[in-house]
């Protein structure tokens, strides 16, 4: 229904055209009389909301009709397509750096890692080497083998097929060699056999730029890192932050630039003083992903587990970084449940009946105690074909897969 306030407006605007004093178009509302154009508006005004009231008529109409018949649940006419997310490449790393849009990277290792980290939007999924500090134990990242690192990438794949690019990291022994030849090959087995977009390699001296280039003519696309180079730890005596003189600051730059010029498409700064770090991102075209390098970086990584606080605890919080934010406390969460749960077992409490879902039919059961209660009950048991002649499996979704067995 239309207002009467909003009739009396509309239909004093329309009799100015026959010039109809105001005074008298409000005295012919009340004598219910009008002039002929008052008319003529207000009839047309009523066709056009009954045509607007048919037009919704006959599109629910239709919509009911196809609900009934089976069809779409949803008008033609408003369907929306689902789109799929977009790739993050190389280039729209680059284009990202541009715009001045910061690039967000997380390092994770196993599938349903991968698969929180594509869920929540994360441009660049790295996995990196540190698996074998964070997953495997390892004092420092060398001993990891370029076959454990595809195993894990195979993992990290399945889990975060479609939006994140994927970086491999090349461990320690698998590209060093004079013979550039050997981290190619190499490089193409991350790729084909780990499913990944890209690797990346530690270090900016000149052999290492000319690694990079054959790399990259040889169709793989290579992330560069510099700074705290954990790979080279026995030279670089420790985990230390670099670029803190001025002259070492400085050779980090022209790391960077040798890495851009042997065609990186972008490098990881680690561990150097955050007016460093903006400098190198400021001379470089390609990004900047920083790690404890401060915010003037293209964009910044941490490692899933540190971020998450998958081991925090009152005891040992020297695990996490000096340079990570925690934005969780999972560990603690982890912790707590693990003990719940032990606590449950020893008092008896789980399972209980709740989750004890599998049962025998009351005649099987019957059968059942019948055989136990008698002399021999395994000779009985086993030769007897009640049971393999009734016996039932059951499908199972196991793991929060889709594979199937039976009990």
């Amino acid at each position: 229904m239309i207002s009467s306030q909003f009739r009396r407006s509309f239909f004093r605007r329309s009799c100015t055209w026959c010039q109809t004093n105001r005074s008298t178009l409000d005295r012919s509302y009340s004598n219910q009389t009008s002039c002929s154009i008052d008319t003529i508006q207000r009839n047309n005004l009523t066709l056009q909301f009954s045509s607007k009231i048919h037009e919704k008529t006959q599109t629910a109409l239709r919509y009911s009709s196809s609900n009934a018949n089976g069809n779409s649940s949803i008008p033609k006419d408003t369907e929306k397509p689902i789109q799929k997310p977009k790739k993050v490449t190389t280039l729209s790393m680059a284009a990202m750096k541009r715009r001045g849009e910061k690039i967000t990277m997380v390092t994770a290792y196993d599938f349903p890692s991968a698969v929180h980290v594509d869920r929540a939007g994360v441009d660049v999924l790295l996995v990196g080497d540190s698996c074998a500090m964070v997953e495997l134990g390892f004092e420092t990242t060398q001993p990891i083998t370029l076959d454990q690192m595809i195993h894990h990438c195979q993992a990290v794949k399945r889990g975060a097929p479609n939006r994140p690019l994927l970086v491999g990291d090349m461990p320690f022994g698998s590209y060093e060699y004079k013979d550039v030849d050997i981290a190619l090959k190499n490089a193409y087995r991350m790729v084909k056999e780990g499913g990944m977009d890209a690797v990346k390699f530690e270090g900016g001296s000149k052999a290492r730029a000319n690694i990079v280039k054959h790399v990259v003519e040889g169709g793989v696309a290579v992330l560069g890192h510099v700074g705290l180079t954990p790979q080279a730890i026995s030279v670089l005596g420790g985990f230390r932050a670099q670029g803190r003189t001025a002259a070492n600051a400085r050779s980090l730059l022209d790391d960077a630039l040798r890495l851009q010029d042997a065609g990186a498409f972008a490098v990881v700064l680690e561990c150097v003083p955050a007016n460093v770090a903006s400098a190198i991102t400021e001379a470089l075209e390609i990004p900047t992903i920083g790690i404890g390098a401060g915010g003037g970086t293209s964009g910044q990584v941490l490692v899933f587990h540190d971020l998450l606080g998958m081991l925090s605890h009152p005891h040992h919080e020297e695990f996490v970084p000096r340079f990570c934010k925690q934005y969780a406390r999972v560990g603690m969460e982890i912790t707590n449940g693990l003990a719940q749960f032990k606590e449950e077992v020893k008092s008896g409490a789980f399972p209980g009946n709740d989750y004890s879902p599998y049962k025998m039919s009351k005649t099987e059961e019957e059968i059942f105690n019948e055989l136990m209660t008698q002399n021999g009950a395994k000779e009985n048991a086993s030769s007897t074909s009640l049971s393999k002649d009734t016996d039932e499996s059951e499908q199972l979704n196991l793991y929060g897969n889709n594979n199937t067995g039976s009990t």
